[in-house]
């Protein structure tokens, strides 16, 4: 006896977004990408200042050049690599409109995260009897207050750097990891790679507990522009804080 099944009311298995080999081709073109941006840079530099090592020496050129570097390298891999082979849409990343109770949620957790994130990157370097400076100070302020810099670095770091780290750690590595593992697995190994990528001791604890706190906002708030702004304004907050301090001549050394 034959049976006639209508395959149109079965549940539909939801295909995972991403799976690994879309995972290793965004790594590959990071590098890529980010070596054709160093490149195009240390041409530049080479003709401008004579020499192309220059791009590495601290100044303010060098600092703003190299985050524009990884916005460059970290979005326009995901977008090429991944959306546009996928033939994705910005919102099946994640990039969907946020309610406004969730704009408020993302100025309180905002509030809450500037100063706890401050304090855990202090109390690490006390732990390890490390002077309380901030590690990216020679990055982020090389040549002290000029507003080519203010300006320049709270463009980059502080609203462009965030939206390239959301898309590539929330919106690609945490989402992989999540349909792969479930939600805590991705939320720990995904936040643990976006602290050991920020190098720094200090930072890379603070950067996974700030990670932490970003997962958990894409997670339930169901839109990376939750974790964006959480982010964007941390950076913000904390950059222009730093050339407002030194712009005032206070000594930020302890």
């Amino acid at each position: 006896m034959q049976l006639n099944v209508d395959t149109a009311n079965l549940p539909q298995v939801k295909q995972p977004l991403w799976n690994w080999l879309d995972i290793l081709l965004i790594i590959i073109g990071i590098a890529a990408f980010f070596l054709l941006g160093f490149t195009v840079f240390g041409l530049y530099f080479q003709l401008v200042e004579g020499e192309f090592s220059t791009i590495l020496e601290p100044s303010i050129l060098s600092s703003l050049a190299l985050t524009g570097i990884e916005f460059f390298a970290l979005t326009a891999s995901v977008y090429f690599l991944g959306m546009r082979r996928k033939k994705l849409a910005w919102t099946d990343v994640g990039f969907k409109a946020l309610s406004v109770g969730w704009l408020i949620a993302v100025l309180v957790i905002s509030i809450v995260v500037i100063p706890l994130s401050g304090l855990i990157s202090a109390l690490t370097l006390v732990i390890l009897d490390q002077p309380l400076i901030n590690p990216q100070l020679d990055f982020l302020i090389p040549e002290g207050f000029t507003w080519v810099g203010a300006l320049g670095m709270l463009i980059l770091g502080g609203i462009a750097v965030p939206f390239a780290e959301e898309l590539i750690f929330r919106g690609v590595i945490y989402k992989w990891l999540r349909d792969s593992w479930g939600i805590w697995p991705g939320i720990l190994i995904s936040s643990l790679i976006f602290g050991i990528v920020h190098v720094e001791i200090s930072v890379v604890v603070a950067a996974f507990f700030l990670g932490i706190i970003l997962a958990l906002a894409y997670e339930y708030s169901r839109s990376l522009w939750s974790a964006v702004l959480i982010h964007a304004v941390n950076n913000s907050v904390k950059i222009g804080l730093l050339y407002a301090i030194v712009a005032l001549g206070i000594d930020i050394t302890i």
